[in-house]
């Protein structure tokens, strides 16, 4: 494989979004899937504003057979009053529930129809003048989570050091990790299952519920007769007696009891942000530039945002020319400062909640 211009580390949407960005713009780009799903993403929404970025990438058609309009959020926080908020009063049209390994699967598509060369296996970075080497490593075994993949037929640099490399891994920041500075406002502990509701439910809704110690997330799965729930209290956290957590009264009565079994999976999850996300021919996007509150649903959104003025930043970073990354810091710290202020007020709600004993049986 010839050199290219720019190599871009993780094939989630931040990645596919970035590499089809540069794609677009000419820039000669290979998108690097390492095959690597430590965390299989669940319960992810895609917000209507952040369709103009699908429908500039001209995959906004594709969409239907994937996704599901979210007819309705509802929310229990200081009390167990259920707010409803149908989405008929967003202006900007209701936000989608989305299964993301079949949407990830269409960026890559996109990306690639824009000129994107895809590299399938398992890398490892190095600095060096000129930029980065990319060795080849062998392919790791098969996980639930993580395919086995064929090996590489030869590394990305063999003409020569890749001039600027891009940390599109998520929170794992396996490129700029000890090499970006992070700052972590909270660490979460998530649990995640999938089960099946207690009623079919005639329209997509989410249910997000405060409950000491933690917060619940519902919602259903598109294609699926399922529901993705997630548990997320801070970490480390105390719990009292063994076994699975149980539900609150909203989302047990969804789930239609409150003995759940073991979760499907479990992460530590950071809340924090590369401040900046950039250094010397190194660019970080999505999670790995920002990793925002999972029960948010805007980390989705902010990736496929965030990924225009990150390639713009990329592509002058190869002239040696500086303004356009730090423009792209700046919007990146505007956004998590604008997280950290709603999720200040939503947890201060949720602080409400904490006092009280956890709901029995």
């Amino acid at each position: 494989m010839s050199r290219p211009d720019i190599a871009v580390v993780g094939s989630g949407p931040a990645g596919c979004v970035i590499a089809w960005h540069l794609a677009t713009a000419g820039a000669d780009v290979v998108l690097v899937d390492d095959g690597r799903r430590p965390w299989a993403p669940v319960g992810q929404q895609l917000s209507s504003v952040a369709l103009r970025v699908l429908r500039t990438m001209g995959v906004a058609g594709r969409l239907a057979a994937i996704t599901a309009p979210v007819a309705e959020a509802r929310s229990a926080w200081a009390d167990t009053t259920l707010v409803h908020r149908p989405a008929l009063f967003n202006p900007y049209g209701p936000p989608l529930a989305v299964s993301r390994s079949t949407f990830d699967g269409v960026l890559q598509d996109a990306a690639r129809d824009a000129g994107a060369r895809m590299l399938r296996a398992h890398i490892k970075a190095v600095p060096g003048p000129g930029g980065w080497r990319l060795a080849v490593r062998a392919p790791q075994p098969r996980t639930a989570h993580r395919p086995a993949l064929p090996p590489a037929s030869s590394p990305p640099d063999a003409g020569g050091p890749i001039p600027v490399l891009i940390d599109a891994t998520g929170a794992a920041r396996a490129i700029s990790r000890g090499r970006l500075r992070w700052v972590c406002a909270d660490r979460l502990r998530c649990s995640a299952w999938r089960l099946p509701p207690r009623h079919p439910e005639p329209f997509c809704w989410t249910l997000v519920e405060a409950d000491a110690p933690g917060w619940w997330y519902s919602a259903p799965e598109p294609g699926a007769r399922k529901l993705t729930v997630i548990h997320a209290r801070k970490h480390p956290t105390r719990t009292i007696g063994s076994g699975p957590p149980q539900p609150p009264p909203h989302t047990a009565a969804r789930l239609g009891t409150r003995r759940l079994p073991r979760p499907g999976t479990e992460r530590v999850a950071d809340i924090g942000s590369a401040d900046p996300p950039w250094a010397d021919r190194l660019l970080a996007v999505g999670d790995a530039a920002m990793a925002l509150d999972p029960l948010s649903a805007s980390g989705l959104r902010h990736a496929l945002e965030l990924a225009g003025p990150a390639a713009t930043a990329a592509i002058a970073l190869l002239d040696d020319d500086t303004r356009p990354a730090a423009a792209y810091a700046e919007l990146v710290r505007t956004a998590y400062t604008r997280h950290l202020g709603k999720r200040q007020l939503l947890h201060a709600a949720a602080a409400l909640a904490e006092t009280k004993p956890p709901a029995r049986p």
